[in-house]
């Protein structure tokens, strides 16, 4: 399963660029950078109580609250239409949605899942497995709506009664199951059955099984009341949910100070003082590490790549601070990336016992002596050389990424300190990802945002496995490795933990002594929200969700979640 297609891309005040197959809205949509105002009315038992969620660069005069026609308006996927579950990506847990269960056969080659009864669609009509079976139908009738490539792996879906549907794949891949089951959002068959392809289809009456009904929209907001007939009424305590537009990042940073937002997601640098100190008591941020930014190394390059190079990269990533550069990119907000690849501490469980206590700082000897080792010599200027020529390396970025670039001033320096020279050179924001997957090649080093996903496997699989090099495809460093292959292979053909346990922890000792990439530091899902009005968000304690009003489905499990304050 591929969960990315563009990977963060940062500037400045950070936005991040994704288009999420791991969800159809985001991560593989803008990761939006959100901040807005709120007219929350609490108090009396007879109050309304308003959720205010800030957004960004909706055309809501677009009408497409449809999860299929390539720009949903903000809240359509997830408070509207729903999935079969919602997958955690912080552990991935899953909780049962418009399915009640699944099952796999004995062979993983097909799973069947329970579908719930007793749901409705808000227009009152039953909702039932055929319309699951329908929604898969269309993905495959219409390729472009298949943005997740479930076809890819799926040979049929099929409704074998009311209450049941079965899946059947091409061949055995369990890891797909995060994307069927927490993914694909269901649509209804009455109503997109005479719509013709559904990424042409726009209505602004959107049928779904969500919380949520569409009530008013408009160029600036969009209002979403409380769907009484929800199949889990009970849960919902919010009775209206709006999301206000805001421009760009610099009104949307001057807005959420004021306190009339609830919830937001985007990124400054000085969040803590410009929102969280001006309110400690309510205001509060969580930073959710799910992603990876790293240096990505051209693995065909003759200086840095393959076997020749493995002491340039391991000196390298030996010589980076990454706590520094962590806190020079993000201040500190997003921790420091691990030299085994995974976004900790996200994925501690995953993580081997022999590599517990790596630690993020440099290692200025380390970094020499696998220079030394490999025959190159400190020349005068205070460089490495070999046959006369220093050790010179070029490190491509995007020039208005700010943070990128004064993370690559930083490594540039750390490097020289242990006699590595680095050339920061940089390209507009387009050239940068058009170089990046045209499948040339044509770099020596370069930033890279990565996607993780709900275990260690979907990070290491989509930019490490050999059958994603090339054009268009996502091994951006284009690693060639059969041993890593084969532990991609056990892991992604079986369901059974200790099993995959043992081929997570094969492919780190693989990334530990090779560097195949070199983790800078974890890349976070935003979320500012203030606890005046609402509780029950998750956080540090407790991410139930990544807490990011930006990525559906998580916004719907959060709202679930949250209760009025009295």
């Amino acid at each position: 399963m591929t969960l990315n297609t563009l990977s963060v891309a940062p500037s400045g005040v950070k936005s991040k660029k994704t288009t999420l197959l791991l969800g159809l809205l985001v991560v593989f949509t803008l990761l939006l950078a959100a901040c807005g105002g709120s007219s929350q009315q609490n108090g009396s038992s007879a109050s309304k109580h308003i959720l205010t969620i800030a957004t960004q660069s909706y055309d809501f005069a677009q009408a497409g609250f449809n999860p299929y026609n390539g720009h949903p308006n903000a809240g359509a996927a997830g408070l509207i239409y729903e999935t079969l579950d919602f997958v955690n990506v912080n552990d991935g847990t899953f909780t049962p949605m418009l399915a009640t269960s699944y099952a796999w056969n004995a062979d993983n080659t097909q799973v069947t899942f329970n579908i719930r009864q007793g749901v409705q669609w808000n227009d009152g009509k039953p909702f039932s497995a055929q319309d699951v079976a329908f929604t898969f139908d269309e993905l495959k009738k219409y390729p472009a709506a298949d943005a997740n490539g479930v076809w890819t792996y799926l040979s049929s879906v099929t409704a074998s009664s009311a209450s049941t549907v079965v899946m059947a794949f091409k061949k055995a891949y369990p890891p797909e199951l995060v994307t069927l089951a927490g993914h694909v959002y269901i649509i209804p068959q009455h109503v997109f059955d005479s719509a013709g392809d559904p990424t042409q289809y726009l209505t602004d009456h959107p049928v779904g099984t969500g919380p949520f009904k569409l009530t008013s929209y408009q160029p600036n907001v969009a209002v979403y009341d409380k769907n009484s007939s929800y199949w889990q009424a009970s849960k919902v305590k919010v009775d209206e949910v709006r999301f206000p537009e805001y421009k760009d990042n610099s009104t949307l940073q001057l807005a959420l100070p004021k306190g009339t937002v609830d919830w937001a997601g985007y990124f400054s640098p000085t969040l803590n003082q410009d929102y969280v100190q001006k309110d400690p008591a309510h205001n509060h941020l969580f930073m959710d590490a799910i992603n990876l930014y790293s240096i990505c190394v051209n693995q065909k390059d003759p200086v840095v790549g393959g076997q020749a190079g493995l002491p340039i990269r391991l000196a390298l990533s030996a010589a980076i601070d990454r706590a520094q550069i962590a806190q020079q990119a993000t201040a500190g907000l997003e921790p420091p990336g691990s030299v085994t690849g995974l976004v900790l501490p996200t994925a501690q469980s995953w993580l081997a016992p022999q590599y517990a206590s790596l630690s993020t700082g440099a290692d200025a000897t380390t970094a020499k002596s696998q220079l030394t080792g490999a025959g190159w010599k400190l020349g005068s200027d205070g460089y490495y050389q070999k046959n006369g020529k220093d050790l010179t390396l070029a490190l491509r970025s995007v020039d208005t990424y700010s943070d990128w670039n004064a993370a690559a001033q930083l490594i540039a320096s750390e490097a020289k300190a242990v006699g590595i020279k680095i050339n920061n050179v940089t390209v507009g924001e387009n050239d940068y990802y058009t170089l990046r997957t045209d499948g040339k090649y044509d770099y020596q080093m370069m930033f890279c945002g990565m996607v993780g996903g709900p275990t260690p496997y979907y990070l290491y699989n989509q930019y490490l496995n050999s059958t994603g090099i090339g054009n268009g495809k996502f091994n951006f460093v284009a690693w060639n490795n059969p041993a890593t292959d084969q532990y991609l292979n056990q892991y992604a053909s079986s369901t059974d933990k200790t099993t995959q346990m043992q081929a997570i922890q094969g492919i780190q000792k693989i990334f530990v002594e090779n560097q195949p990439f070199i983790p800078l530091w974890t890349g976070a899902d935003y979320d500012e929200y203030s606890t005046r009005h609402f509780t029950g968000w998750p956080d540090q304690s407790n991410p139930y969700s990544s807490g990011s009003p930006n990525t559906a489905p998580d916004y719907e499990q959060v709202i679930l979640h949250l209760t009025p304050v009295s």
